[in-house]
């Protein structure tokens, strides 16, 4: 199956897609650290990208961001931040000092974060709400897509503390109804994560392996949809280079959130970049039909063996 990427000049929207968004859509997004605030290469095109869409064409109520960077409590648990004006969080270690006095414009939403414990809580999942922050699977991604938030609220939400990607699949449809209310859904991670070999291939092109497991995920988020996309997605653990690139999978389950939340929709590949054994595999759902995705400088087209 082939997918096409209608690539236009970079940056501009096709209007009608205005009006013919009826229901928020969902992204999975590779965040990367700090230095994303300053990458003027695909990834820094991409968040451009994603930041005029959501504030000109999306015009989100609230955005629910899960984040690889934490972790619910016990083995059934999920975290949802209840601050007001949550404080960032520099979860990163060895990067020039400039990055560590980083602000933002950003507020939570008290009253959404109690919605989502309910919500969950109903599904069967058990949730509670405490004042956590923003790490920065939250606000490098979003700071380096939207400089100013416009007054968007932001409410952060955890992964499950295990790997079992049929319940974080389970969380994505519980919280997949605030799509109705025009209510962002964001899964951010990272498409390949192995830090423990990046500079192993730092100065050579990305290792097989890396390619493969990116172009098996985007294989099951573009040709499938719904209850069978969600049954092969589940078996991405079982991949033969699933370790090579997550030595632990706390980058690739919310990808699986996402998934639960997309439900029936299509799904769409937005980005396609590697670094090392890092892929910045990034996904739309419930996008309109006759999106225009970015113009990237050196050129993106979707895979023919799809």
């Amino acid at each position: 199956m082939k997918l096409k990427s209608n690539l236009i000049p970079s940056f501009t929207f096709n209007m009608t897609s205005v009006s013919t968004i009826k229901r928020a859509p969902v992204f999975f997004i590779s965040h990367g650290g700090p230095t994303l605030l300053e990458d003027k290469g695909k990834p820094g095109e991409f968040y451009t990208w994603l930041g005029k869409y959501i504030k000109n064409v999306i015009k989100p109520k609230a955005i629910v961001v899960i984040s690889a960077h934490w972790q619910g409590k016990g083995k059934s648990g999920i975290s949802v931040d209840s601050s007001t004006k949550p404080e960032l969080i520099y979860d990163f270690y060895g990067f020039p000092k400039h990055f560590y006095s980083e602000t933002w414009d950003q507020l939570g939403e008290p009253e959404l974060a109690s919605r989502i414990v309910g919500m969950l809580k109903k599904s069967g999942i058990q949730a509670t709400a405490e004042r956590y922050g923003n790490d920065h699977g939250v606000w490098v991604p979003l700071k380096r897509a939207m400089r100013e938030t416009g007054g968007i609220p932001i409410v952060e939400v955890s992964t499950f503390s295990h790997e079992n990607m049929t319940m974080h699949i389970s969380m994505g449809e519980a919280l997949a109804p605030l799509r109705d209310e025009n209510i962002l859904i964001i899964g951010s991670g990272s498409a390949v994560h192995n830090l423990r070999l990046l500079w192993s291939y730092g100065d050579k092109p990305s290792p097989k392996y890396a390619i493969d497991f990116d172009r098996t995920m985007e294989k099951y988020a573009c040709t499938l949809k719904g209850g069978e996309r969600n049954k092969a997605a589940s078996t991405l653990d079982q991949h033969p280079n699933f370790r090579d690139c997550h030595p632990t999978a706390e980058h690739l389950v919310p990808f699986h959130v996402a998934l639960g939340a997309a439900g029936e929709d299509k799904g769409i590949k937005l980005l396609e970049d590697y670094f090392s054994t890092i892929s910045w595999g990034c996904y739309g759902f419930g996008l309109p039909e006759d999106l225009r995705v970015p113009q990237y400088s050196n050129g993106f087209k979707y895979h023919d063996e799809l």
